[in-house]
């Protein structure tokens, strides 16, 4: 006698094998819905949700990002010749964290843009870990961004 029923060849399939049929396949039509997965890059353009128009990003913001993704050039420049990780850094790593710190808060930007330019500096500073810490410190969680960010602009 086997541990496991075996149901006769006659009979329907059981009530568990339909309910694990059916989440099956609800599995598939929910992993079917979607953007298709992809992400948006830091654009002048930003949209919030399907129903509010898109957002587009004033002269500050814009400046705001440039100065950021030269920041984050520099950073990547700066640890090129880096092999290995290091507390501090390379020479200087720091001070342009700092400077990219700087450069992203300066201006209220949308939550997406900011978290995005954010990413793309902790890529370029992951040999460093005062630069990481530093950068996760600024990172927002459950969409706050700290009392510099409270105010609701536009596209905030």
């Amino acid at each position: 006698m086997s541990r496991f029923p075996v149901p006769a060849a006659g009979n329907a399939p059981s009530a568990t094998g339909a309910l694990a049929l059916v989440v099956a396949v609800l599995g598939f039509v929910v992993a079917g819905c979607g953007n298709g997965g992809g992400h948006t890059a830091a654009t002048p353009t930003v949209s919030t949700s399907g129903s509010s128009p898109a957002c587009k990003l004033d002269r500050v913001q814009r400046r705001a990002v440039a100065r950021a993704r030269a920041d984050i050039r520099r950073l990547r420049r700066i640890q090129a010749p880096m092999r290995k990780f290091s507390q501090h850094g390379a020479p200087h790593q720091e001070e342009v964290t700092g400077k990219f710190e700087l450069d992203l808060g300066s201006t209220h930007l949308p939550l997406n843009v900011y978290s995005h330019l954010l990413h793309r500096a902790k890529t370029a500073v992951s040999l460093c870990g005062d630069c990481g810490q530093s950068l996760e410190a600024a990172e927002p969680f459950l969409g706050h961004r700290g009392a510099a960010h409270a105010q609701e602009g536009r596209c905030g």
